[in-house]
């Protein structure tokens, strides 16, 4: 007899802290935090410069936390060198070398991860999880 496992905090908590599990594993080859690395890809793929009151919202919503501890995130790439920031930040050659190297090798580690799961499935958990995070982040606007 199979169990039918039915899509639930707890599930979305253990496959969540497994990402993050792989995620800071990789970046313990860098000098990066799990904060900058987030930091450093909405840079990155917003086009490698955008505002910075712009990026510091974005990062909020991603990590659910305040402005002070994103603005310290980028503090700390512009000390590494891995932006810049004037009335914008910018991903600098370094970021882009660094942002393409971590990026490789998380692309790596997911196709082996989910290298047994078909394509169809990871479509309908993509839908899934993404309508859970818009559901969720109304509710916490609300709240």
């Amino acid at each position: 007899m199979t169990t039918t496992v039915t899509l639930n905090p707890q599930i979305l908590g253990q496959a969540e802290n497994a990402h993050r599990a792989m995620l800071e594993q990789i970046l313990r080859g860098t000098t990066m935090t799990y904060h900058q690395w987030v930091g450093l890809t909405l840079a990155a793929v917003a086009g490698g410069e955008i505002p910075i009151d712009q990026l510091v919202s974005r990062l909020t919503g991603a990590l659910k936390t305040d402005a002070a501890t994103a603005r310290n995130a980028l503090a700390e790439l512009a000390a590494a060198e891995l932006i810049e920031q004037s009335g914008t930040i910018r991903v600098t050659d370094l970021g882009k070398s660094r942002f393409g190297s971590v990026r490789a090798d998380i692309d790596g580690a997911m196709a082996r991860a989910y290298a047994d799961i078909s394509a169809d499935d990871l479509a309908t958990a993509g839908r899934v999880l993404a309508r859970v995070t818009t559901q969720l982040n109304a509710v916490l606007e609300t709240a």
